[in-house]
């Protein structure tokens, strides 16, 4: 019986072979091909996690714990820095990290818990070094000082040592055009922080003692982590920012410097605690988004497809709707 060669099949053979070839290609590469001339590892390439290295991780804008759905990644948010940390905690080829802050702030707990991986990191001997770019203030504040050294820009706006609970009181506009809130509670305090009413006494007490609370766990690791006495740290924490020089003169910061000057110190920080020679490659950390991985977009060029607005993430912070959506109790 003769064997008669279907075309249909040739075409689905083909591209089979071209699907299965994508991913040979991308395994195919030469370890010694990982490094560009800025000694920077490919993180896409599979010899990257069998090599020993330093990592930079970064974390931009308002610090909570949010999850944004994207083909892309998540970026350099909160929950995707927190992610990566515990990666590099339990990663032996990990030798170091370098955190680059850019944030205002947010959260109290979200702060903390990113504080506490760095904790974490320098307790598995991994030193770690903050880079501060912008702004890291507030929230940015309490994290950086979790790191073994902190390198400010003397420019760079940092300090604000504080708690702030938000509240607007919208009751007068709300009679003028006959709004009428209802509420339903099971205690009296319920309710507290209700836009449609003035704060009681017995609130106001139960809010001060909330941010008071939240501002002497700030101050405990700040004198913790720069090694100064809690009454020095309360003289500093009046809740203003300085610049990177004032917070240098301060002991707020260790050295004045960009990511250049903050990665040679950690690589010789590593230097000395390894006992090596050598600089130890650089792996920059992405978000891994299947896009960006399969089309190698950089970085710092990411867009959220969330309820698909493809702008929300290519106009300004301060003019995307959901920069409004900040906490009430925030590190601000």
């Amino acid at each position: 019986m003769a064997f008669r060669f279907k075309s249909s099949w040739f075409v689905w053979i083909l591209l089979v072979l071209c699907i299965a070839a994508i991913p040979v290609g991308l395994l195919g590469k030469k370890a010694g091909d990982t490094l560009n001339s800025d000694n920077e590892l490919d993180s896409g390439d599979l010899t990257t996690s069998f090599t020993d290295r330093v990592q930079v991780i970064r974390l931009s804008g308002l610090i909570m714990d949010k999850h944004e759905s994207s083909l892309f990644g998540e970026g350099d948010s909160a929950s995707f820095v927190e992610k990566a940390l515990r990666k590099a905690i339990s990663d032996v080829h990990v030798k170091g990290v370098l955190l680059r802050i850019n944030s205002p702030g947010g959260t109290v707990p979200t702060s903390q818990e990113i504080n506490d991986e760095l904790v974490s990191l320098r307790s598995k001997n991994k030193p770690v070094v903050v880079s501060m770019a912008d702004v890291a203030a507030s929230g940015g504040y309490y994290i950086a000082c979790g790191a073994d050294k902190i390198v400010a820009q003397p420019g760079t706006l940092t300090g604000s040592i504080g708690v702030i609970f938000n509240s607007v009181n919208v009751k007068v506009l709300a009679d003028k055009v006959g709004v009428q809130p209802q509420v339903v509670k099971s205690g009296l305090f319920k309710d507290i922080g209700s836009p449609f009413r003035p704060f009681t006494p017995e609130e106001k007490e139960i809010l001060k003692g909330i941010i008071e609370d939240s501002y002497d766990q700030f101050v405990q690791v700040v004198a913790k982590g720069r090694n100064l006495s809690v009454e020095a740290v309360k003289k500093l924490a009046d809740g203003r920012v300085y610049t990177g020089r004032q917070a240098l003169k301060l002991g707020l910061v260790d050295q004045l410097g960009g990511y250049d000057v903050a990665m040679d110190l950690l690589q010789s920080i590593c230097k000395e605690r390894y006992q090596i020679k050598a600089k130890l490659p650089i792996e920059d950390v992405t978000s891994g988004g299947l896009l960006s991985s399969l089309a190698g977009f950089k970085k710092g060029f990411k867009f959220s497809l969330d309820n698909g607005n493809f702008t929300s993430e290519l106009i300004p912070e301060f003019m995307n709707g959901r920069f409004y959506h900040m906490p009430l109790w925030v590190m601000q």
